[in-house]
């Protein structure tokens, strides 16, 4: 874990120039130098005032600039290690970053005050990561016709991890309660066993953009397809987003806690302002949250093949910082459950 820290910090401050954007026509934009840091908090109690299914989600995240843009001189040694190995799989002329991230979800069935074993309801569960992302940007071109190509992001993920006991979900949600003054949940000797975890996540996204989205009131309308594959999660997924507001960011989209959501640009306005909504349909294969772990005897509970999120927001920025606010609500994820789930999404993410 120490290491994984160290190499998170160096990359959180490694990064480029970067291309994101064409001229700015003369308005208020600031260059962003080193990328960006998010810090993503995902709670049932801020918006539905529930304590169950999933209950609450962190992430913290750090994505750089284009690294094509620095010579390795200019590279932290981890990084220059990763530009080595990953550079030459760029197409010329395309941005490329990297992104590191940690995080923990939690899971827990409707009555947590038993301590009893729930057979028929979702198992208590953790799952505590480190991720790291590659990203290859290609910028929107205008032809010599005067077209315009679409802007697209193609993002590969790979999250390591635990489920079970070491994942530490007993001790974030209970100590967090004691802090809040709000009683315990007691079934936590009940959750899915300790058991190394692994997800490989790829996604690609293009953004369809109006003429004056940039530099004044405009849409965005930003589709999405991937996967993912590992012990954890196995699933395809395909969603949409679509954004209207004051000079919209040309980034890809404000995205839940989920693998390949992160994404950031070279130049922001000096402020923005705008609402979105989107939505996102996985078929699953696998959910170890549900399904229980592979080697270990456990709870489990039959899952449900597709699930669906629906969320909307809205947010607002400067050229340093963007603050976003998303309510969502997933489909029923497995056989038994009542009815769907509701949570609230808050975001923050610094650019320098």
């Amino acid at each position: 874990m120490k290491s994984c820290l160290k190499v998170f910090t160096l990359l959180a401050v490694a990064a480029a120039h970067g291309a994101d954007l064409p001229p700015n026509f003369g308005l208020p934009f600031t260059d962003i130098r080193f990328g960006s840091l998010s810090v993503y908090s995902e709670n049932d109690k801020y918006f539905a005032g529930t304590d169950q299914h999933y209950t609450n989600g962190i992430k913290v995240s750090a994505l750089s600039g284009n690294l094509a843009r620095l010579s390795p001189e200019e590279m932290y040694a981890p990084v220059r290690a990763a530009v080595h190995l990953l550079g030459p799989l760029v197409p010329d002329g395309q941005a490329y970053k990297l992104g590191v991230s940690l995080g923990q979800n939690l899971f827990t069935p409707v009555n947590t005050a038993t301590s009893s074993s729930q057979t028929h309801d979702r198992p208590y569960a953790a799952w505590l990561y480190f991720g790291t992302t590659f990203q290859i940007y290609q910028p929107p071109r205008l032809s010599a016709s005067g077209s315009t190509s679409i802007a697209r992001l193609d993002s590969v993920e790979v999250n390591l991890g635990m489920v079970g006991p070491s994942a530490l979900g007993r001790q974030a949600q209970n100590n967090y309660h004691d802090l809040i003054h709000v009683p315990r949940a007691n079934g936590w000797d009940h959750q899915i066993p300790n058991e190394p975890g692994i997800v490989v996540s790829v996604e690609r996204k293009w953004r369809f953009s109006t003429t004056q989205a940039r530099t004044g009131w405009g849409g965005d309308f930003i589709p999405h397809l991937g996967g993912a594959v590992g012990n954890v999660s196995t699933h395809i997924s395909a969603g949409a987003e679509a954004r209207v507001g004051w000079r919209l960011p040309s980034d890809f989209g404000t995205s839940l806690i989920r693998p390949s959501g992160d994404s950031n640009s070279r130049q922001r306005a000096n402020w923005s302002c705008f609402v979105f909504g989107g939505w996102d349909t996985r078929l699953v294969g696998r959910d170890i949250t549900l399904d229980g772990t592979l080697f270990h005897d456990g709870p489990s509970i039959a899952k449900r093949k597709v699930v669906h999120d629906v969320a909307g927001g809205i947010a607002i920025g400067s050229h340093h910082w963007q603050l976003a606010y998303t309510e969502a609500r997933r489909s029923r994820e497995f056989r038994g459950q009542d009815h769907s789930s509701v949570f609230g999404s808050i975001s923050l993410t610094f650019y320098r």
